[in-house]
This record gives C-alpha cells, sequence and structure tokens, in this order.
C-alpha cells in the first residue's frame, strides 16, 4: 500500500511538470499574438487619422493660399496701385467698372470668397459686391481700430458676422467669417489703403467634407477659437470643447497626440499645427472605435488557444503514464532491506544504491589524480613566474612524473584572436581558454610538453622537442603550431595566434622563454589573426624609427571636413598600408596610432560633434581591444569617421536648405526681369557652379528648368485671368520673341498658349 502511494506521488508530478510545459508557451504565444495584432491596428488606425488630419490641412491650406496669392497678385499690379490714389467719380466710371470686374474675378467657388473689399484711406473710398461708396469718419475710425492696428500687414483674422467692419460687406450666411487683411502697398511701410477677402467659416466645413462617421475634426487659430467643426455631434450633442483639452495641446510641436475624456466617452486626439498660419487641426476618434477589431481578434486568439490548450492537457497525461514506465520498471527491480526508503523519491533510492555499488578505490584515485593535476598547473604557473627556485626544479620534475629527455624546450603562448561578443561573454571566454588548454594535453603526448596552464586571456605550453639538427627543430615546432591552429579552428571554430619564444635547454629559462613568448604575441596587431610568430624572427634593432604620416593624417581630415566619405575611406586605407608597410616596434605603433586617436578627437572636438564610445579621451585607448590593424581600420570607419562626415553633412544640408531657399525667392521676385544664375550667383556672393550643384540637389531641378517651369505657371495663370495677348505675355516673361514661349509652353503643357486659355479660361 505505501508503494502505490509513493508512485502515484511521482506520477502527479510528472503530469504537473508537463501540463505546466505544455500549457506555458501557449499562453504565452497567445498573449504576445494578441498583443502584437491589437498594436499593430491601433498603430494603423493612428497613421491613418494622420493622413486624414493631413489632408484636410492641404486641402484648407490650398485654399486659403490660393486666396492669399491672388489677392497678393492682384493688390501689386500695377493697374491696381493706380486705382489706388485715384478719386472714383463719374469720370472715372470705366476704371471703376473694370476694378469691380477684377474684384468679381477673384471670388470664385473654389476659393469660397463671399465679398472682397478694397478701402482707399488716402482718397476716401470703398468698393465691394455693392459697389462704390465714400467712406465716412466713422467708417474710417471703425476700419482702423479693427484692423490698421494688426500688427502685420497681411493676416488672417477670425470675426463673428456682426462684428465685421465693413458695412453690408456679407450676407451673413454663416456665424463667423475668416477675414484676410492686408494693408496697402505691401511692400511699403506707410498705409495708404487696405484689401479684405471674406470667407466664411462654413466654406472651411464643407473644404473637410469626407467620411467622417468615426471622428470628428476641428480647426483652431493661434487663440484656440474654433474656425471650424466637423461632426459635432461625435463628440457630445453640444459639441462643446473645454479649455482644459486646449491646454494639453502643445503648440511649439508640429504634431502630438493625447487621450482625454469627453463627455463620460475615452478619446484619442491627434493634432497637428500649421507654419502657414498658427492653426490647429485636431482629430477626436473613440477609444472603443480603435479598439474594436483588437477585440474581434482577442475573441479569435482566445478560442485558438483554449483548443490548443485542450490538446496540451490530453497529451500531458498520456505523456507522463509513458515516461513513467521506465521509472516503475526501475524501482521494482531494487532490492532493499530498509523500509525507511519506502517514503523516499524513487530517484534518491536508484542514486543510492548506484552509489553503493562503486568502487571506493576508484573514487579516491580520481581525486589524487585531480589533485596532482592542480600541483602541477600550480608548479608551472610559478616557474613561468620565476618563483620556483634551482634547487626545487629537479624534485618537482621527478615528483610529477615529467619527462627529462629533450634537446630543447620551447614556449607556446596562445591567444584567441576574436570572439563574437554577441554569442559569447566574458565567462564564456575563459571557459573557451580551458577548453583549449584540455586540447592541449590530449593533443600532445606528455613526453612532449609539461601540464598546460592559462594565465590571464594566455594559454601557456612548454614544448619538448628532441631533434638533432636546426631545421627539424625549426620543421617540428611549425608543425606543430599549424596542427594546434587547425584543431582549434575544426572544433571550436576560432582562430587563434602563437607566440614562440627562442629555443632553450635548462628549466630555469622559462621565465625568460615565457617573456619573449607574450612579447611575440604583441606583433599580431600587425601581423593579424592566425599568426605564428617567432621572437627569433623580430627585428628588435629598430635602428629606424618610421616618421608619423602627417600627410596622409592631413588628407584624411580635409576629407572628413569636407564630407567626402570616399576618400576618407581611401585616406584610411592608406594610413594601415602605411602603418603594414613599415617594420616597426610594437610601442612604435603604439604611439602612431595614439596618436592619431587623440588628434582625431581633437577635430571631433572642434566641429562639435558627439559620437557614442569616442566622447573622453580615455577611450582613445579602446583599439587596444582589437587584435588586428583591420579590426582597429574597421572600427575607426564605422564607429568614429563616418558618424563624423554624418554629422558633418547634417549641417552642410540644413546651410543648402537655405541658400536654395533664397534662390527661390529671387526668382519668385524677379522672373519677369532678365534673370540668371550668374547674377544669382553674384548677388548672394557664391559660386555659380556651386549654387548649380546646391539647387539641384535641393529642388531636383536645374537652375533653368526650374524659372522655365515657374514663368510657364505665371503664363498659364495669365491666360486664364487677364485678356493680356500672347506676346505681351512672352514680353513680360522675358522671350526674345512669342513664337520661342509657344514652344516652350506647347513642349511642357502639349498644347498651345491660345488653345489652353479657351479650354481653361471659362
Amino acid at each position: 500500500m505505501p508503494m502505490k502511494r509513493f508512485s502515484m506521488k511521482h506520477y502527479y508530478k510528472i503530469i504537473a511538470f508537463l501540463i505546466v510545459l505544455s500549457t506555458v508557451p501557449v499562453i504565452i504565444t497567445g498573449t504576445l499574438s494578441y498583443w502584437q495584432s491589437s498594436k499593430a491596428i491601433v498603430d494603423y488606425s493612428n497613421d491613418e487619422k494622420k493622413q486624414n488630419i493631413y489632408q484636410i490641412q492641404t486641402n484648407v491650406e490650398q485654399v486659403l493660399k490660393y486666396v492669399d496669392l491672388s489677392i497678393t497678385y492682384f493688390v501689386r499690379s500695377t493697374q491696381t496701385q493706380e486705382f489706388l490714389n485715384q478719386d472714383m467719380k463719374a469720370a472715372q466710371f470705366a476704371d471703376f467698372h473694370k476694378l469691380r470686374r477684377d474684384l468679381n474675378h477673384l471670388q470664385t467657388l473654389e476659393t469660397g470668397i463671399e465679398d472682397i473689399v478694397l478701402v482707399s484711406f488716402d482718397k476716401r473710398w470703398l468698393i465691394n459686391n455693392d459697389g462704390l461708396v465714400n467712406l465716412e469718419q466713422t467708417d474710417y475710425e471703425k476700419i482702423n481700430s479693427q484692423y490698421l492696428s494688426l500688427p502685420q500687414k497681411s493676416t488672417w483674422v477670425m470675426e463673428e458676422a456682426d462684428e465685421i467692419g465693413f458695412e453690408n460687406a456679407t450676407k451673413k450666411s454663416c456665424s463667423h467669417y475668416i477675414n484676410l487683411v492686408k494693408r496697402l502697398p505691401l511692400l511699403s511701410s506707410t498705409t495708404e489703403g487696405m484689401i479684405s477677402a471674406l470667407i466664411p467659416s462654413c466654406e472651411l466645413t464643407e473644404i473637410m467634407g469626407q467620411n467622417t462617421d468615426s471622428e470628428s475634426f476641428l480647426i483652431l487659430d493661434g487663440d484656440n477659437q474654433t474656425i471650424a467643426h466637423s461632426n459635432t455631434t461625435y463628440i457630445g450633442e453640444d459639441g462643446y470643447i473645454p479649455n482644459a483639452l486646449y491646454e494639453k495641446i502643445d503648440r511649439s510641436a508640429d504634431e502630438g497626440q493625447f487621450e482625454y475624456d469627453l463627455n463620460g466617452l475615452s478619446y484619442k486626439v491627434i493634432y497637428q499645427s500649421s507654419d502657414y498660419n498658427d492653426w490647429t487641426y485636431i482629430s477626436f476618434v473613440k477609444l472603443s472605435d480603435l479598439h474594436m477589431k483588437s477585440s474581434a481578434i482577442g475573441w479569435l486568439t482566445i478560442i485558438i488557444c483554449s483548443i490548443l490548450l485542450v490538446l496540451s492537457l490530453f497529451f500531458a497525461f498520456i505523456g507522463s503514464r509513458v515516461l513513467y514506465q521506465p521509472i516503475k520498471k526501475l524501482k521494482g527491480l531494487i532490492h532493499h532491506e530498509d523500509n525507511q526508503l519506502d517514503n523516499e523519491n524513487e530517484f534518491v533510492l536508484i542514486e543510492t544504491h548506484i552509489e553503493n555499488l562503486l568502487n571506493q578505490n576508484d573514487q579516491l584515485e580520481k581525486r589524487m589524480q585531480k589533485q596532482i593535476t592542480q600541483l602541477k598547473q600550480l608548479f608551472m604557473m610559478r616557474l613561468y613566474q620565476g618563483k620556483v627556485s634551482e634547487n626545487e626544479i629537479p624534485v618537482k620534475v621527478k615528483a610529477f612524473n615529467y619527462s627529462q629527455t629533450w634537446t630543447w624546450m620551447t614556449v607556446f603562448s596562445l591567444q584567441i584572436d576574436s570572439v563574437d561578443k554577441d554569442k559569447f561573454n566574458k565567462n564564456d571566454q575563459d571557459l573557451l581558454l580551458f577548453a583549449i588548454n584540455n586540447l592541449m594535453e590530449d593533443l600532445l603526448g606528455e613526453d612532449k610538453r609539461f601540464t598546460p596552464v592559462v594565465m590571464n586571456d594566455i594559454q601557456v605550453t612548454t614544448v619538448l622537442t628532441v631533434c638533432d639538427s636546426d631545421s627539424a627543430y625549426t620543421h617540428h615546432i611549425n608543425q606543430t603550431a599549424q596542427l594546434i591552429q587547425e584543431k582549434v579552428e575544426s572544433l571550436f571554430h576560432l582562430s587563434v595566434s602563437i607566440g614562440i619564444s627562442q629555443r632553450f635547454k635548462e628549466l630555469t629559462e622559462t621565465k625568460t622563454a615565457f617573456a619573449e613568448s607574450k612579447e611575440a604575441l604583441k606583433y599580431r596587431l600587425k601581423m593579424g589573426e592566425a599568426s605564428i610568430i617567432y621572437y627569433e624572427n623580430l627585428n628588435r634593432k629598430y635602428s629606424k624609427v618610421p616618421p608619423y604620416p602627417s600627410a596622409i593624417k592631413n588628407k584624411l581630415f580635409d576629407a572628413i571636413k569636407l564630407s567626402d566619405k570616399d576618400n576618407a575611406k581611401y585616406e584610411l586605407n592608406r594610413l594601415f598600408e602605411y602603418i603594414d608597410h613599415h617594420d616597426m616596434y610594437h610601442h612604435q605603433l603604439d604611439i602612431i596610432l595614439s596618436r592619431f586617436l587623440y588628434e582625431l578627437f581633437e577635430l571631433k572636438e572642434m566641429l562639435g560633434v558627439n559620437i557614442e564610445g569616442f566622447s573622453s579621451t580615455e577611450m582613445v585607448k579602446d583599439y587596444q581591444q582589437f587584435n588586428t590593424l583591420t579590426e582597429i581600420k574597421n572600427w575607426l570607419h564605422s564607429e568614429i569617421i563616418m558618424p563624423l562626415i554624418d554629422h558633418v553633412d547634417e549641417r552642410t544640408d540644413s546651410k543648402n536648405k537655405k541658400i536654395s531657399d533664397r534662390m527661390i525667392k529671387l526668382i519668385h521676385e524677379n522672373y519677369d526681369k532678365d534673370i540668371s544664375l550668374d547674377r544669382i550667383a553674384a548677388e548672394l556672393h557664391y559660386n555659380p557652379n556651386y549654387l548649380s550643384s546646391i539647387f539641384q540637389k535641393e529642388t531636383h531641378y536645374s537652375f533653368s528648368e526650374y524659372l522655365l517651369r515657374y514663368r510657364l505657371n505665371k503664363a498659364k495663370e495669365w491666360l486664364t485671368s487677364t485678356n493680356k495677348s500672347v506676346k505681351e505675355i512672352a514680353e513680360e516673361l522675358q522671350y526674345n520673341n512669342s513664337q520661342n514661349f509657344i514652344r516652350s509652353f506647347r513642349k511642357i503643357e502639349g498644347i498651345t498658349p491660345g488653345k489652353y486659355r479657351s479650354e481653361f479660361k471659362n
């Protein structure tokens, strides 16, 4: 009875273990799948809402900019400026009729302008859709107080219909109007008149028209006044927006988003600011709408995970019975006299029985063997450190049963060239050294070596040779070193370098030989990975010290300053070719590299650049962690020089943007004059070829192509909005004759100017 109770106890443990092992991955996988899919859906919805805001902003600003540009072109025309300074009396009826007709042309369905008011303060008259009226003193004072005190010459103003400063200027089709106010003339500090374009705010709501069933849009001006609103019922029947929501909008940021509770519902609020008129475009989306699709995915995930859990539980019960059968049979085969073991775990019982069967002598022998191995390693470490006395050496060699037959001895110092830090940490690297140390024990017989040891990051072995000639000795050492490298490569997939000391006969010289092998390893930096370096082959006279490559360094630094990545890479390769070409002592190499890095650090500081991993002078010595010149070169290229050039590029791009913007401004202001790249270069004090390359890079058009397209756009505007002849337009746009203008127009637009006017003017 106790036996059965005992067996079932462990059986339930196996069932519990298999249940946990099978269900936990299912639960984790299902949770992560739901979380990732929900996050992807929410992110997609956020991107979609941002795109909606951007589209609405584009549509609204396109209309506003068109109105602004049209009014600007109108008031800057010579004809309008002449009319502004005339008395509008009966004699000037033709001028008044032409002026009013031009004002009517500006009021199109696309712009939504309800009325345009032109006022002359000097001649005291006012023109709008109702006609021409004299400007009374009270009207002048009202206009002066409302509009002439505005800080800018051209301003968009939000006004209530009843507060507009012009009598009979609107039909009051909307409760609020957006008023574009420009003081005239635009390019003068004095004010002789003004023009006002009145657009009902309801027009913006129509411009915002799209499917707004799942969200609501709001436009605010710089003073948080509501300019236009769509779908007010989406955020509440009254459409009221509290001031606390406005306070959460960061006016200094171009865009942003946050969650807000309004009328008992949670909303995702996404906003975007405009640089054109400091308006803010806001989108309201209910969080419940955003998470609706996530809920469907959640239910599907729960159903799938439930099915997998049921299957996992079924196989856990079946598998536990199968796994328990061998344990049950082993338990039945063990016979014991102590009934107290019935209450112990069956694995403890099996282990105890096996331990009782082990030979105690074998255990003692293994323990002694481990102690002897440790004593041998300790002896070799003390020998390499020179801490073993001359009288102690023969005693230890005999006690440890070392071979005493050799012609020469040589110390091998082995070091791993590089370890993948993503796969191995520091402890793993130490384990790799000890694994290589064990390999040395198996690879070289006990009669061919002393006990291999690991000292810091170096594996050290004293190799014994029995050779009659120098050539035989050299051949044997070469074969041994190559065999070690091949075995390490095949077993551990590691590259190692080996420093080999000069040969010696007496163990008292071991300390010197160890120092020689370590010295030879230092030349691995220049010789590269998988090097076999003989101390006796090193040039240790160093009578000629190579000069510091200042010329190459200067060219490399110039390439960095000019953001020339190809030339910088070329000069960096030349620098390391110079170092590799000259035979130099490793201390000389350290001096050259350290000096170069300190000067590179000074260049970084001069450029005002912050590079992670190269932010202090102490980090200059970081190159010593690398094992070859190639690794140092790659580190310099990818981690320091390229980031330096990228930061220089960023500052250069910013400067180029400003230059191209100034060129575009000059083109827009002087398109009707004899303008050329050379004249702009002279005005901006730059080389024409330099300006041409900057303009091409920033606008993707050549200077002449951009000027041609801008002039043709002006021509299209005049063809549809004025009665100027083709010849007059060609002359104003600086064409030598109208035929050249017609050819250019047809090449770009596909039709002649006359046909374009007949098709698009109406």
